[in-house]
């Protein structure tokens, strides 16, 4: 006997639509069997208590459902996402986490970042690999510095419906938006620091190469603990060269950008630096600043710095921050262990 056809009528209705990978098996033909098999048990015509109809309908309604992801080419089951290419090759992605971003989902693995976008966002996505296949770099010690933290493109695939590209991470590489929720949304202020530091570093690297990548945030973002590095593996969907017209913005860009820059719609080092501002008040538990201030828990030098409107120049930040705003919140510079592991947020009891 199929399994499926044992369950409840309760167990059935609490499948979200969302998640038909819960009931049928991710092959077409296979999965028609499935539904008549689970048709032939709950149709009203066929169990006329009452609620049937109401499980038919679901059920109606999650193999719609299943039908539709099968024929856009992927299917998400736990840790694994299978995505079947429009030129007919079948991929396997591993991942310990799921997260939903503006343009669609991303799977975290140990050695891979996955990114889902919807098809309508095809000219971003076409953006991002521009951007980061033209990432320029002067001499062979630059690109040893920066390229850790960058994206490293594996490959890009094609599916009905979506767009993926997979990036490659090392496993000690965490998501800041799930090491911010692991310290319940607040990090001790020298943590900040050595994060900002990090990315002040590859902010001047985007001055050099004259872009504005326009997303910088917890949810593009990856640090090291170890390390104490950061890397830029999500959001290049929005980078633009600099004083070129930037094709979109999420909403923490047009929130933080200078008016001038929303103004005239076009890509500046200043929107990037006021996102790392944005950043620094988010990581500390209070992205609009005003209660740090309140509570007096951060450095005044570091805390005016992330209040204070950003330069024109990242290398001048750079070097505000580094000569004055670090030694009069913290004295000599130390390095602070951050002890934190991917199994530390991903681990299934989490």
């Amino acid at each position: 006997m199929n399994p499926i056809t044992a369950l409840s009528a309760e167990t059935l209705l609490a499948i979200p639509l969302l998640e038909p990978e819960r009931l049928f098996t991710g092959d077409a033909q296979q999965a028609k069997q499935e539904f008549r098999a689970l048709a032939a048990i709950w149709h009203p015509d066929r169990r006329p208590e009452t609620g049937t109809p109401e499980v038919f309908q679901h059920l109606s309604r999650l193999y719609d459902a299943a039908a539709q992801k099968l024929r856009g080419g992927l299917w998400n089951l736990p840790g694994q996402l299978r995505v079947h290419a429009t030129d007919g090759a079948t991929y396997h992605i591993y991942y310990r986490k799921m997260r939903e971003f503006e343009l669609g989902r991303m799977f975290l693995g140990d050695r891979i970042v996955a990114y889902v976008v919807d098809k309508a966002h095809s000219d971003l996505f076409q953006n991002a690999l521009q951007a980061i296949e033209r990432l320029p770099c002067a001499n062979p010690q630059m690109a040893a510095e920066i390229q850790p933290a960058l994206p490293d493109i594996i490959r890009h695939i094609e599916t009905e419906d979506s767009r993926v590209l997979v990036v490659r991470k090392t496993p000690d590489l965490l998501l800041l938006r799930d090491v911010l929720d692991h310290f319940n949304g607040r990090l001790d202020a020298r943590q900040v620091a050595w994060i900002l530091s990090s990315l002040l570093n590859l902010a001047c690297y985007l001055d050099y190469a004259r872009l504005a990548h326009n997303a910088i945030g917890v949810d593009t973002g990856f640090i090291s603990p170890p390390q104490h590095c950061y890397a830029l593996l999500g959001g290049w969907w929005y980078a633009v060269r600099q004083g070129e017209r930037m094709r979109a913005a999420p909403a923490a860009t047009l929130q933080y950008a200078p008016g001038e820059v929303i103004t005239r719609k076009c890509g500046d080092i200043r929107t990037d630096l006021e996102l790392i501002r944005a950043l620094g008040r988010e990581l500390l538990g209070d992205i609009s600043g005003a209660r740090l201030v309140r509570e007096k828990a951060t450095p005044p030098p570091m805390l005016d710095w992330l209040r204070l409107p950003a330069p024109p120049s990242a290398i001048d930040d750079y070097h505000t921050w580094q000569r004055q705003v670090l030694t009069a919140s913290f004295g000599e510079r130390r390095f602070m262990k951050l002890d934190l592991s991917a199994d530390d947020l991903y681990s299934p009891s989490k």
